[in-house]
């Protein structure tokens, strides 16, 4: 086998490899548009025009090209700027800024390559091929000792691009330095060939290097079209198919031609005409290439700017709905705050009347205080209101924070619709409406699941569907689907359909029903109160549940509300005549009864705000346990080392020593004693977790403020000795 065999073979496979190589990088990058793949787009364009030259010359010429040619080497020369684009953009700031001693091996080396071969390609061509192999080969280095320094702190992945590069260099080194050594010893020639394979094979490890180095990362957005991207591949396999062989036909013909046309003693320059031709072919294969990438490049960003235009468009439209929803969250705020301080301002305005001339007659003093007692029902009423509004924006704002957790435990679902019915049925009997609930008498009783936050879904929804009708009647249908015969352990679909003969839906604003701040038929809708996010919190309560929630109405007829919801049976036990279970759950309720007295017990209260000290004390005067107040961690323990108490509620956040220090100072000083009174903690804090948290560091229980007085009185019930609790 002759070397010309040698160089045929080895030009062939070398242009095959970089073919294969070009297409799998342009596909990437038509897939990704990540600009890891460009540069490797880039970098194998410069290869095959200098390849493809080459290769179709040896095979229409049967001999190798002048390397002194220009055309020659100028893909070459493009191809190692690429390479070293790439290997720059792959590495940190700070990897670039890293410096090691080993890194300058590869410069005496380059230089003696250089002495080497200076007699070939040009003296400049020469200085810029051997100095951007020389960076690559630096670089590549730094990239390697970098990542042993680094791996010994963290586990990162290995620098693949830079590996395949720094043996891509080493190829080349090899071949340039055997075929320049070929004069004096001609043996070493030999070490061309395996050079030149292990240069094929290290093209190939450049595109294993980029896809190793991007297997973790994230694909940036692309928004050209599938089938445009199948067609882009489809047309450049084609021209590139076309041209490399149509260059090596058309070559083969015009040398044919040629050789038939010229005497032996005319002038071979004529010949030049197949190298330009050669050229042309490469360059066509080529700027195809560049050509797709340009094409997804402009779709890219044509797509990109239509996108950001709708970006903004919506960005638009949320901020004027949540500049809305502020202004309607005022008046919503306001409207219950005017009824509290409107009524606090009555009742002072009676007390002072009454302390200062109280009537003489006993139906005029009930008159009076029943006055009083009314402007306080009126206060209630809108602080729960007012409560219930902050809670919805809580809500809404933990969920889209992702701070919102699922706390899953068996339930009693008669408890939930209980509950649920006690709320509902007042609201729509004030507005002479008719609620009916229909609840298959099969469905098991105990599930599992988050028990607050169905009945909030469920409350939501029926409240709504209240809000929304006028007149007729709202209907609550439970029941299940899949499967009909119940055993613990499955999961069922807990189906609730809530039907209503409201206002309705108009069909273009249902799509937006269960967006945050958005509220529809304003002009209808503006004397309905609430914040609007009833549904949002829904939907969003219901994704993280695994279930969904579907709407179909009728504008001006009624609405119909479908929530399919999988949740665990505990028991197989049916739920039965819902009636009668609502029956025995207030039976039960009724035997939480917070009326007692504890005369002989002694409770501390700390809170570093006057007015929650006064609340507390006061929601506790009927009792009769003898209260002391604080208003620091400081001073609590300094009233507990001289007083025993049966019972301490504490507040969470406190100036200098907050709850959870003060609490620590107590366990500290009980330890060894055999004493652990309970402390309670009272705190706003109501986000998910926040119960078992506080339990964690240590206190007995937890209570959240704003304080609920039945809440409050039983809590104190629990804890306090049981020999001191009189019942009334």
């Amino acid at each position: 086998m002759t070397y010309t065999v040698l160089d045929f073979s080895e030009s062939i496979i070398q242009l095959v490899v970089i073919l294969g190589a070009l297409l799998v990088s342009l596909f990437r990058f038509i897939n990704t548009n990540n600009r890891h793949w460009l540069y490797s787009v880039l970098f194998f364009v410069g290869n095959l025009l200098s390849a493809y030259f080459w290769a179709a010359y040896i095979i229409i010429m049967g001999e190798t090209p002048e390397v002194n040619d220009l055309l020659a080497y100028f893909g070459w020369n493009i191809a190692y700027l690429m390479l070293l684009f790439l290997l720059i953009h792959s590495k940190s700031r700070e990897e670039l800024k890293y410096f090691h001693p080993l890194m300058i091996v590869p410069i005496p080396l380059n230089i003696l390559q250089f002495t080497l071969y200076i007699r070939y390609g040009g003296i400049l061509n020469n200085i810029y091929q051997v100095g951007i192999n020389t960076i690559l080969a630096v670089l590549s280095l730094q990239s390697i000792l970098f990542f042993m320094k680094k791996e010994k702190d963290d586990h990162t992945d290995l620098p693949y691009i830079s590996i395949s590069i720094l043996l891509y260099v080493i190829s080349e080194f090899g071949m340039w330095t055997s075929s320049s050594l070929y004069e004096w010893f001609e043996d070493i020639y030999v070490l061309y060939f395996p050079f030149s394979i292990l240069n094929s094979i290290t093209l190939l490890l450049i595109i294993w290097g980029i896809g190793q180095t991007l297997k973790n990362t994230v694909d940036n957005k692309i928004y050209v079209n599938k089938g445009i991207q199948n067609i882009l591949k489809i047309i450049y396999s084609c021209i590139a198919a076309v041209c490399s062989l149509g260059g090596i036909f058309l070559g083969i013909w015009i040398r044919d031609v040629l050789n038939k046309g010229l005497s032996d003693n005319s002038s071979t320059s004529v010949f030049d005409i197949i190298t330009v031709i050669l050229f042309i072919m490469s360059a066509v294969i080529s700027a195809t290439a560049v050509a797709i990438v340009n094409i997804v490049y402009f779709v890219q960003k044509i797509a990109e700017n239509e996108m950001l235009r709708k970006e903004r468009s919506i960005a638009e439209h949320s901020n004027a709905a949540k500049s809305e929803f502020l202004a309607r969250m005022s008046h919503e705020i306001r409207t219950p705050m005017n009824a509290v301080l409107g009524m606090n301002e009555m009742i002072l305005r009676e007390s002072i009347k009454a302390r200062d001339s109280l009537p003489d007659k006993k139906d005029e003093i009930r008159g009076i205080f029943a006055d009083i007692a009314g402007y306080s029902n009126n206060i209630s009423s809108a602080g729960n209101n007012l409560l219930a509004i902050i809670n919805d924006i809580l809500d809404i704002s933990k969920i889209e924070a992702g701070k919102l957790e699922i706390r899953e435990a068996n339930y009693e679902l008669s408890s939930i619709l209980n509950s649920m019915n006690s709320i509902v049925t007042p609201r729509a009997k004030a507005k002479g409406l008719e609620f009916i609930m229909d609840v298959k008498e099969d469905l098991p009783d105990l599930l599992y699941g988050d028990e607050v936050r169905l009945r909030q879904i469920i409350t939501n929804v029926v409240n709504n569907a209240v809000k929304y009708t006028r007149e007729g009647c709202v209907t609550l249908y439970v029941s299940a689907g899949e499967p009909h015969v119940f055993e613990a352990g499955q999961t069922m679909d807990l189906i609730i359909r809530v039907l209503d003969t409201g206002i309705g839906i108009k069909e273009k604003d249902i799509d937006k029903l269960f967006d945050s701040f958005e509220r529809m038929d304003m002009k209808q809708n503006s004397a309905i109160e609430g914040t609007g996010l009833g549904l949002a919190i829904t939907k969003q309560l219901l994704n993280m549940m695994n279930g969904k929630i579907s709407v179909s109405s009728v504008y001006g007829e009624g609405s119909e509300f479908t929530i399919h919801l999988p949740q665990k049976i505990a028991s197989a036990e049916p739920i039965g005549d819902f009636r009668t279970k609502v029956e025995d759950i207030t039976d039960k309720e009724s035997d939480t009864d917070d009326s007692f007295t504890a005369p002989s017990a002694r409770i501390l209260i700390v809170d570093d705000t006057r007015l929650n000290l006064i609340v507390a004390m006061g929601l506790l005067k009927d009792t009769k346990i003898r209260t002391d107040l604080s208003g620091s961690g400081k001073g609590a323990l300094n009233m507990m080392a001289k007083v025993s108490y049966d019972l301490v509620l504490l507040d969470q956040r406190m100036p200098e020593m907050d709850g959870i220090e003060t609490l620590k100072h107590i366990r500290r000083r009980e330890a060894g004693t055999g004493e652990c009174v309970p402390v309670i903690c009272l705190t706003a804090d109501a986000i998910a977790g926040a119960r078992q948290r506080y339990i964690d560091e240590g206190f007995t229980d937890y209570l959240t403020k704003p304080i609920d007085a039945h809440a409050l009185k039983m809590m104190v019930k629990k804890y306090l000795p049981k020999d001191k609790i009189e019942p009334l």
